[in-house]
């Protein structure tokens, strides 16, 4: 299990994995190329017999749930995306299945299907959890009309990310969660047959459903 080591918690503190009883601990540092490098690090320990894995960097990841503009997200998205990959190559952990959830996750399938990491993981199966397929909360971006889509610092073709079929310009990461990924899931059946019926992206659902 993946995720990011924000900065400070909701409490407002800092280095407060270092205090987990789970015996977390900072490891290494990866590296991801973006427009930037940005140097990641690695803290590792293991939960009920899940290894878990936090990746830390103070200005990519502040706090939870910041309250970022279009580009800083978009930044967030590919650091995150990119780093699960890199660590799993660093590690030798190549897996068959990867399992990726909401819209936080969705460039990840992105950067594996388009050869970021050479043919690491051809042999790996994505699949990706729609948690909330809400116009609200599918993690919809919307660039100023100077950024275009950002493809210099997400580095996908746009189409991954842009329905160019909608009248305004959006960013969506569950569009390319959805697309690159092999198969899609949701937390219940009914909620799954809501999405193909209903859903913004149901073009997309349907395909793999």
């Amino acid at each position: 299990m993946i995720s990011p080591y924000y900065e400070r918690n909701r409490k407002g503190e800092t280095g407060y994995l270092a205090r987990d009883p789970a015996g977390i601990e900072y490891k290494d540092n990866i590296t991801v190329q973006l427009n930037v490098p940005y140097t990641i690090g690695v803290h590792e320990g293991e939960v009920n017999g899940v290894k878990v894995v936090f990746l830390h960097h103070s200005e990519i990841f502040p706090i939870p749930y910041p309250d970022n503009g279009c580009l800083e997200t978009v930044k967030q998205l590919a650091v995150f995306g990119k780093a699960c990959l890199e660590y799993c190559c660093k590690r030798t952990l190549i897996p068959s299945v990867c399992v990726t959830n909401d819209w936080f996750t969705g460039l990840i399938p992105g950067y594996a299907k388009i050869g970021a990491f050479g043919d690491t993981f051809k042999g790996t199966t994505f699949f990706h959890i729609a948690h909330n397929l809400e116009p609200t909360y599918e993690g919809r971006l919307f660039p100023q009309p100077n950024q275009g889509a950002l493809e210099y610092l997400h580095q996908l073709p746009r189409e991954w990310l842009c329905d160019p079929r909608w009248s305004q310009l959006v960013i969506n990461p569950s569009r390319c969660a959805i697309m690159l990924s092999d198969q899609w899931g949701t937390v219940s059946p009914s909620y799954k047959q809501d999405l193909i019926n209903q859903s913004p992206l149901n073009d997309l659902l349907k395909q793999k459903s």
